[in-house]
């Protein structure tokens, strides 16, 4: 028996052994009854890939860099202090002798050893595009700690994902064992028949073949399993223990689709994070138009001196204001390379703000899909484990063959893997609608 395999969530290539699995990920995520097993729950997982992830830890520190570099561009917008020593040997020193009714002490205008110091004081007075730069980067930073936000709940959706596969492999497992408990009992059957006669050597050779491909499913249940359990361990630095609890989404139907396309922009993260990128571009854009403008700053130096010259005074301070204005080729091209930079941005923001709306859209959509999906799956394994029985009594009887028998116990579990792999789409579909729509899984962690 060949089924396909896709897990969500997963991008590597599996092992072919693994590949009967097809998308068993996430049984029961949100709002299904679990039974308070040993594994651990989501939300120890999700809690130690906040403290492992190496994605969320680069993005803190992406937060980090931005707020530093804002807080940059505001240092150098502020006043400013320096301070300057100079020791200066002179060969010859020049001293006016005091003179009388005009001086009452020597004039030394070189000593030998000559010492100065210097205070200076700057302070930016109107410089209007280094003022939208600071603005600029501010922009920046939140659009950062936005980001910070996004990754957060991208590498959720992966430890849902994996924590969930896990729980869907140890449900095929336990289906595939049962598979194999009924394979078996019928196997030892159709021995003992054989012996009185009643079965044929073919029939045993299908039965046998059919306990192998039991068997044969339990290996890809439990491959997949280790895969799911090494991940978590991956992203989470938790090692899953424990007993798997078996799990199945009570198929709610959500709230309307209306509520959920009306999320307020400030809870989508990655929305949130454009938005401030086009504003950081709008800000950068007019900080180079300022540019033209000219700049007012302001200076007071101190002088403190040996040296005293004409002046007669060790310590003397001057006081300065400047205005500066600049016009070259470099301005006006980067004026023209802002305003593109901004018209960028705008652009993303749009596709941003679409491709969120269209995947809330699509999220719902495929809840409701799935719930319709789960509920005729739950209806074929019921009608496939009546024809199973039936088919198993009728052998025993002597009405029916050996081959209706295979054929009803590869239908029945057939049925339980369909049924397992749309519990698996409905719970991941769960998911990944509160994920687009900005709501963390785990919004209380543990700490």
């Amino acid at each position: 028996m060949t089924l396909v395999n896709s897990f969500p969530g997963w991008s590597g290539a599996l092992p072919p052994a693994a590949r009967p699995l097809r998308g068993l990920a996430l049984l029961a995520l949100l709002g299904a009854a679990t039974p308070a097993l040993a594994l651990q729950p989501l939300s120890e997982f999700l809690a130690g890939a906040r403290r492992a992830s190496v994605d969320d830890r680069q993005a803190a520190v992406a937060r980090v860099q931005a707020e530093t570099g804002a807080l940059a561009t505001l240092g150098r917008s502020l006043p400013s202090v320096s301070a300057r020593g100079i020791y200066t040997r002179n060969q010859y020193d020049v001293v006016f002798p005091a003179i009388p009714g005009f001086t009452t002490s020597a004039l030394t205008i070189l000593p030998t050893n000559q010492w100065d110091a210097f205070f200076e004081l700057d302070v930016p007075i109107v410089d209007l595009a280094s003022w939208s730069r600071i603005a600029s980067q501010r922009a920046l930073a939140r659009s950062a700690s936005h980001g910070e936000r996004a990754t957060l709940l991208q590498v959720e959706q992966q430890v849902a994902s994996y924590y969930h596969q896990l729980i869907g492999a140890e449900g095929l497992r336990r289906s595939a064992q049962r598979t194999l408990e009924v394979s078996e009992a019928n196997l030892a059957l159709i021995r003992d028949q054989r012996q009185e006669g009643v079965s044929t050597q073919l029939d045993e050779n299908r039965a046998a073949a059919e306990v192998e491909s039991a068997r044969s499913a339990i290996a890809d249940a439990e491959l997949a399993s280790q895969i799911s359990r090494r991940a978590l361990v991956t992203l989470t630095a938790v090692t899953p223990t424990g007993d798997v609890p078996s799990t199945e989404d009570d198929l709610h139907e959500e709230a309307p689709l209306q509520s959920w396309e009306s999320t307020p922009e400030d809870r989508l993260p990655t929305l949130e994070a454009a938005v401030e990128q086009t504003r950081a571009a709008e800000l950068g854009r007019r900080a180079a138009a300022y540019a033209l403008i000219p700049t007012l700053s302001g200076s007071i130096n101190e002088h403190l001196t040996n040296a005293t010259s004409f002046v007669g005074q060790p310590a003397y301070y001057t006081a300065m204001l400047s205005l500066n204005w600049r016009l070259d080729l470099s301005t006006i091209e980067t004026i023209r390379l802002e305003s593109q930079a901004a018209q960028i941005a705008r652009l993303g923001e749009e596709r941003a703000r679409l491709a969120t709306h269209d995947q809330i859209f699509g999220a719902w959509q495929r809840v409701h899909a799935d719930i319709t999906k789960s509920r005729a799956t739950r209806a074929q394994v019921k009608a496939a484990e009546l024809a199973a029985e039936y088919a198993r009594e009728r052998y025993a009887e002597g009405a029916g063959n050996q081959l209706e028998v295979v054929q009803a116990q590869r239908d029945a579990f057939a049925a339980d893997v369909a049924r397992l792999q749309a519990d698996a789409d409905l719970s991941y579909s769960r998911a990944v609608l509160r994920l687009v729509a900005g709501q963390p899984l785990d919004p209380e962690p543990v700490q």
